[in-house]
């Protein structure tokens, strides 16, 4: 029998869990999953995004540029703080970066659903090979670069895909 399927559903199960919690926890309505789910293109509401972010990040998402890279190897998902004197911000971003890499680490992708309101693409893959992705932070002047690399080919393009859509969501933040 293959371990990887028990694992994949629940760790899916686990996000609608956790995600349906946090909703009720902070009294945001919670929609049904088909709604939830919805295709970006029609319901796409970057306002909504921002606001999720700020819950989810822990800190105002009006204060940084977000940057998501596919790269040859993977990925690299750079926040820097719009103050380079914003030593507040420039720290809640290098804590946010360090939460997101052990999570993402462990398969959790709970806050990338959170926020877009949505299965984030890309993820499904990268929470079943979570085993053979490889992150490193690289604290940069005014913020903080998280680096995912992979040799594995489904997972690489699984990577770029999660940050080809990062990009597109977060585009001019």
């Amino acid at each position: 029998m293959n371990k990887k399927i028990p694992i994949v559903g629940g760790a899916v199960i686990l996000v609608i869990i956790v995600t349906t919690i946090y909703f009720v926890q902070t009294g945001s309505k919670i929609n049904t999953i088909s709604e939830t789910t919805s295709n970006v293109t029609n319901d796409f509401n970057q306002t909504a995004m921002l606001e999720r972010g700020d819950k989810a990040m822990g800190f105002n998402q009006s204060k940084i540029h977000h940057h998501f890279m596919a790269t040859s190897t993977g990925g690299e998902i750079m926040i820097m703080s719009t103050n380079m004197s914003d030593t507040q911000t420039i720290n809640e971003i290098r804590t946010h970066v360090k939460d997101i890499e052990y999570e993402f680490s462990q398969g959790n992708f709970t806050k990338p659903f959170y926020i877009h309101a949505q299965i984030v693409p890309g993820t499904n893959i990268m929470t079943s090979k979570n085993d053979l992705i490889q992150y490193s932070i690289k604290d940069v002047e005014g913020g903080s670069v998280l680096i995912l690399t992979t040799n594995d080919t489904e997972l690489l393009g699984a990577i770029q895909q999660f940050m080809n859509f990062q990009s597109s969501q977060h585009m001019n933040h």
